[in-house]
């Protein structure tokens, strides 16, 4: 029976049927899909999975970015893990001469910018965003690093 379904077995070709899709084209969906989300989209996702409505999360990314079921899982899934920061552009990064990082990130706390922060501190060291928002909210405003 092997040979009838091209030298692979009969599950083989079954789930050559299911798996068409290309992951370049999926990879540049997801790139749209992101770019169509904004900071304040992110967040509502956010608050969407943590209060455990997966769902509703996933049916809100597919309604702002008109994709698929699956890309939209995947999206909500990486916002899940903290894998995607959306980009500010409301705020610039605050970059001044002889500044580590712990001192820009506290500026932007002082200022109420926390979403900055986070993003700056992970565009800068690699952390996930949960793993950045904890650094940011463990800074003290008032201690300066020597």
């Amino acid at each position: 029976m092997a040979g009838a379904w091209g030298g692979g077995t009969w599950k083989d070709w079954a789930m050559g049927l299911f798996s068409r899709r290309s992951k370049d084209a999926d990879n540049v969906a997801l790139a749209a899909a992101r770019a169509k989300l904004s900071s304040q989209d992110v967040d509502q996702i956010r608050f969407l999975l943590t209060t455990k409505k997966t769902l509703f999360a996933v049916k809100y990314v597919r309604e702002r970015t008109d994709v698929d079921l699956h890309l939209a899982r995947d999206l909500v899934e990486e916002i899940r893990l903290g894998r995607y920061v959306p980009p500010v552009t409301d705020t610039p990064v605050l970059r001044m001469p002889g500044t580590n990082l712990a001192e820009r990130t506290r500026a932007l706390k002082a200022a109420g910018e926390l979403h900055q922060a986070t993003a700056l501190v992970v565009s800068e060291t690699g952390m996930t965003e949960a793993e950045a928002g904890l650094f940011v909210g463990a800074l003290n405003l008032d201690l300066q690093d020597n």
